[in-house]
């Protein structure tokens, strides 16, 4: 019986395993072409969007190049370029500009930043960021100083949301200015908030971060502070919401109309020899002229000062007053610190610099 019960297992395994076979032909057969059309029709209708996304994003650039430089013009910077070329073609740059060039013009100071070519590429999928980045290199120009500039891991990346700005990320790495300066690495973000239509000055608008490491000038440079700058970082809010016009001027003159300002909440700035942490707030007066405040904790402070009045940086008269002020207030953190450690605090307004309320600097002579 066993030898019998298992040819009939064999028989039926053999049976199952031709059906098996079959039905699997047969599902290859018909679904092969379908598969086949959805798969080509996925690729067909992608490349569709993709390069309606493109074209949109074309048409959103071109509509804010002139706003932009607009907006640029109010406050004495200008904006040009020999050539920009656009593509709405996927895997190509969706911008290309050639001799891309910032510079001031009515500043007392003159200065340029000139990028040989930039290019621009959107999300794969969607038109939400565009990313810029340089290549080749550029120029840097002071007065009648120029150099050659080089950087590394360099972009800027423009985020918007439901067409309207969210985000804006600035990054780069390894700057070298040469003869001039070399730069580790710079970081910008400024972040919009969602905030009510009517938002008072105490609620942000906008985040924004800023940070610098480890610049290193050149020694021969005529500069008043030391050739090492250690860190920049600053943490800040616009409060108040910045409603857009078609001129940047009227728009923050609203703002601050309604009350609008910049908390920030934490600094901190190591500058050898100065180290100083602090925070405060910047406000604005009826011609954008800026008033800062800031209540400091600082080691170095004095060094700093007196390196500066002897470089004929600051008014000696009230330097020697300031030293005399601050020595009383100053204290040693730990016994074998070198620098005495001061709370005070500084300020910025009607282009004088003060600390504990007095003048050091006027900017104006």
């Amino acid at each position: 019986m066993k030898p019998f019960f298992k040819e009939i297992l064999l028989t039926f395994a053999d049976i199952l395993a031709s059906f098996r076979f079959s039905l699997k032909n047969n599902v290859n057969a018909v679904y092969k072409p379908i598969l086949a059309g959805m798969f080509s029709f996925s690729i067909v209708f992608s490349g569709i969007y993709i390069t309606a996304s493109r074209n949109l994003a074309i048409k959103q650039i071109k509509a804010n190049i002139s706003q932009t430089i607009s907006y640029l013009n109010e406050f004495g910077l200008d904006v040009a370029y020999d050539n920009i070329e656009f593509n709405s073609m996927m895997f190509y740059p969706l911008v290309k500009i050639e001799n891309l060039k910032f510079y001031s013009v009515t500043s007392l100071n003159d200065w340029a930043i000139k990028f040989k070519t930039v290019k621009a590429y959107p999300n794969l999928i969607g038109t939400q960021r565009i990313r810029f980045t340089p290549t080749d290199g550029g120029t840097f120009t002071f007065n009648e100083f120029s150099s050659d500039m080089t950087s590394e891991e360099t972009f800027l990346d423009i985020i918007t949301k439901k067409s309207k700005f969210d985000e804006l990320i600035f990054h780069t790495e390894n700057i070298n200015i040469k003869d001039f300066a070399k730069i580790e690495k710079a970081v910008f973000l400024i972040k919009s908030e969602n905030t009510p239509e009517v938002a008072s000055f105490t609620t942000p608008s906008y985040t924004s971060m800023f940070e610098v490491n480890n610049v290193k000038i050149n020694g021969l440079v005529d500069y008043p502070l030391s050739s090492n700058l250690k860190l920049i970082y600053a943490k800040a809010n616009i409060m108040g919401k910045i409603i857009p016009d078609e001129l940047a001027k009227v728009s923050l003159e609203n703002w601050i109309l309604h009350g609008g300002l910049i908390d920030v909440p934490n600094i901190i700035l190591q500058w050898e020899p100065l180290t100083l942490v602090g925070r405060g707030d910047i406000s604005f007066s009826e011609n954008f002229s800026p008033r800062i405040y800031f209540n400091t904790s600082s080691k170095g402070l004095l060094t700093l000062l007196n390196d500066l009045q002897k470089r004929e940086v600051l008014d000696s008269s009230n330097v020697f007053i300031a030293n005399i002020m601050l020595k009383n207030k100053a204290y040693k953190i730990n016994d074998d610190d070198e620098e005495l450690t001061i709370s005070t605090p500084i300020g910025y307004a009607d282009k004088i610099l003060t600390i504990e309320n007095l003048p050091l600097k006027d900017f104006t002579k």
